[in-house]
């Protein structure tokens, strides 16, 4: 059996479920070394998937008419898969070679406050070549011509290869692949990971060049250049960390909040303990993920927001902190008009002082909620209306003052918009802003930041 024979007998054996742990090393390594190889699969793969498709759907009733005899002899499903494979074929066998190099294999689909250092051009919409990418400053996100798309956060630096493959060399990256770009490969300093239709995360450190691969939805399978280990990764929070000589699988789920002291720097995070709560108590209102804040200029507080959140201390010897802040992250809202804000918003951050109010739910009412009026003020910080994104810190003195005052306890923070939006004819009050949560899928939740002192040797 010729080598293109069995290509197309592993990728039938693949999309019918029946292939044994050799047989899908073996694809995997066929699609690593080839590019003709991984075009011919994302191409059947996105064939197969169309098939099925149309396959589950209702037929007109001529095409019920011709398929009536391959329907009755495989059944609908696997005649899909059969003509997928069959197609595939004959288009691979028809077709002119396919080039090692496309002259366009990607396209900056978006940006968000970035600043650049390359060859290749990254002005919005630019089509982008083989070549380099340094994204400075900011969030971009690439789509190649697969289907493929790759969100890149600074500082952070790709090679894009084919549509097919890009290579992370440092900084973090998310990578989406649908049915068209199956089998999309991204490698980092120590290893790769061969997509199998999902999300992912992945993350270069600048220092070791270590890579952290997660499972955001679906599968993907990581391998270390360096041992030749390989590990299947499937489901939510599956990751594993790569390393010179190793593989480490982890859970994500599993995880403590608490890193090691890094740089003289310990985080810790609310472990789910953040929630939303809005004024007239319609907490379908609210979306997942999100920490809210909002405040109107009606008067009224009926579509007001605020968010609280928790922290445990026990952990940290707050004798050994110089000084500690809260890092939250915006994300984009998608109700309401920008421009029903006022240019510059202002929150505020306060400390839950009120004992009888420490005991609230995750699914409280507004009424048994902490409020500012229920605390002391901790800090400030301004978010421009233009802004949809970015990393806001509150630094203030007072932060420590009051966490000192609480050593070992679980603390309240309590996030609230302190400039209500403009009063402007038509519906609504204007946008409430949106930070992440522990369960966002993009950013990272709420975190307390502690710089510990420095010691004399």
């Amino acid at each position: 059996m010729n080598r293109e024979d069995r290509l197309h007998e592993l990728i039938a054996a693949y999309q019918i479920g029946n292939i044994s742990d050799a047989e899908f090393a073996e694809l995997e390594d066929v699609l690593k070394h080839s590019s003709a190889a991984r075009e011919l699969y994302h191409r059947n793969c996105r064939i197969d998937g169309q098939l099925r498709r149309e396959a589950s759907g209702p037929m007109p009733e001529t095409a019920i008419v011709r398929r009536a005899t391959t329907a009755s002899m495989f059944g609908l499903a696997n005649w899909a898969v059969a003509a997928a494979v069959l197609i595939a074929v004959g288009v691979y066998y028809s077709s002119p070679p396919i080039p090692e190099r496309l002259e366009t294999i990607a396209v900056l689909a978006s940006v968000e406050e970035a600043a650049w250092q390359s060859k290749l051009p990254t002005e919005l919409g630019s089509d982008l070549t083989m070549g380099t990418l340094k994204l400075t400053s900011g969030i971009a996100t690439i789509r190649f011509r697969s289907g493929a798309e790759l969100t890149l956060e600074s500082p952070a630096e790709l090679t894009l290869e084919t549509a097919m493959k890009a290579r992370l060399l440092s900084g973090a990256a998310m990578i989406e692949v649908p049915d068209s770009a199956v089998g999309f490969v991204l490698e980092t300093p120590s290893g790769y990971a061969v997509d199998h239709g999902t999300r992912f995360a992945v993350r270069v450190d600048d220092a070791t060049l270590h890579s952290r691969f997660e499972v955001i939805e679906g599968e993907i399978s990581v391998h270390n250049n360096s041992t030749g280990e390989k590990a299947r990764l499937k489901g939510q929070s599956q990751g594993a960390t790569i390393s010179n000589d190793s593989l480490d699988r982890f859970d994500a789920a599993d995880e403590l909040p608490l890193n090691a002291p890094m740089s003289g720097v310990i985080r810790i995070g609310t472990r789910g303990r953040a929630t939303s709560v809005i004024g007239n108590n319609k907490r379908d209102r609210l979306p997942p993920g999100i920490l809210s804040a909002k405040r109107t200029a009606q008067g009224s507080h009926l579509w007001e927001q605020r968010s609280l959140m928790r922290f445990y201390l026990e952990p940290i010897d707050l004798d050994l902190v110089d000084s500690a802040s809260l890092r939250l992250n915006l994300v984009p809202w998608n109700v309401g008009n920008a421009m029903r804000l006022p240019k510059v918003s202002r929150f505020g951050i306060y400390g839950l002082t009120d004992k009888s109010k420490r005991g609230w739910k995750m699914d409280c009412l507004w009424e048994d909620a902490p409020g500012p009026e229920d605390g002391v003020l901790l800090g400030n910080f301004e978010i421009p209306r233009s802004r949809t994104t970015g990393s806001f810190v509150v630094d203030d003195p007072r932060l420590l003052q009051y966490l000192r005052e609480h050593p070992g306890e679980r603390v309240t923070l309590i996030l609230v918009r302190e400039t209500p939006a403009l009063l402007m004819q038509g519906i609504g009050p204007g946008p409430a802003h949106w930070f992440a949560g522990d369960s966002h899928p993009e950013a990272a939740g709420p975190s307390l930041e502690f710089t510990l002192k420095k010691t004399e040797l």
